[in-house]
């Protein structure tokens, strides 16, 4: 009797922890990358020195000069043509901006269409 007991307690504790709809979801605090670009912008450690937001105000950016460019402004980036993004982006610009040159041509163009969503308003 003392077996069963025990065997009916076991079935029931392991049910108990086995109960889906008692766990909390899990929640992340940045959201998950939405293309290519923006994981490439991510992994490059863009935020670092342009900010998340792209307005060139990451945590480094107080001690570089030149600032880092402020992709968030459609007026600064209607002057920048793509190809001097993908420029800077290989090859590096000035002492602050590092160079990253192992990038495919499809990954610089995900790169930049990113960059420049940045400057675009929200969709709705």
């Amino acid at each position: 009797m003392k077996k069963l007991f025990v065997w009916i307690a076991l079935i029931l504790f392991l049910g108990a922890c086995n109960d889906s709809s008692q766990r909390d979801p899990v929640v992340f605090s940045e959201p998950l990358p939405e293309s290519e670009g923006e994981q490439l912008y991510l992994d490059m450690k863009c935020p670092t020195c342009h900010g998340h937001q792209g307005s060139g105000d990451g945590f480094l950016s107080a001690g570089l000069q030149p600032k880092p460019t402020d992709f968030s402004s459609a007026e600064i980036m209607g002057e920048i043509p793509d190809a001097q993004l993908k420029e800077a982006i290989k090859n590096g610009k000035g002492k602050g901006m590092p160079r990253f040159a192992g990038f495919t041509d499809h990954q610089l163009e995900a790169l930049v269409r990113y960059i420049r969503s940045l400057s675009q308003p929200p969709s709705n």
